[in-house]
């Protein structure tokens, strides 16, 4: 009779431990479906996350754009209106050269035609006085011309650069959790 109650007993024994082992093995699959759905979770979180900063930062990297085309073409139109008044004064001075170049060809035939030492010095004196009156003349033209340069060259840029150093838009780009 005893073996009778062991057999019992063992078959008891087995049928636990079969009990317990499929137990675990319910646990376990219940944990790695848990798992599972936690990463599913975490990977729809990140890629929400992603999604928003892509878009955020595609909106804001429009705008930056807009902006440097729009500082672009104000320097363009600053280094062409540059670019034309320095053509403008390389042609008036290659023009004052050949005028006082013509001026001192004229000056040297008059002298060769001079009769006497008055003659002399006062064809000497026109052409220097005409000389430096129109150095003078030439002078303060160019001056201008130079001074509106600079101006142009050094005015303030008109173009907001406000979005380029904008920390609220980096802020909503790059969600960092705050200080409670």
């Amino acid at each position: 009779m005893a073996t009778a109650s062991t057999k019992t007993a063992a078959k008891r024994s087995v049928k636990t431990a079969a009990k317990k082992t499929e137990s675990a093995a319910n646990g376990a699959v219940q944990a790695s479906q848990d798992a599972f759905k936690t990463a599913e979770d975490f990977t729809a979180a990140a890629r929400e996350q992603f999604e928003s900063a892509m878009n955020q930062f595609t909106g804001a990297s429009e705008e930056w754009r807009e902006q440097a085309e729009d500082v672009t073409a104000e320097l363009r139109e600053r280094f062409e209106k540059n670019q034309q008044l320095a053509s403008e004064m390389s042609t008036e001075i290659a023009e004052a050269a050949r005028e006082e170049m013509s001026g001192a060809v004229q000056f040297a035939n008059e002298l060769g035609q001079a009769k006497t030492f008055a003659d002399v010095l006062e064809i000497q004196r026109d052409y220097l006085t005409n000389l430096f009156e129109a150095r003078m003349e030439r002078t303060q033209a160019l001056t201008g011309k130079s001074v509106e340069a600079a101006k142009e060259a050094f005015s303030p840029m008109t173009t907001d650069f406000g979005a380029f150093f904008d920390t609220n838009a980096f802020q909503k780009m790059f969600r960092f959790p705050t200080k409670a």
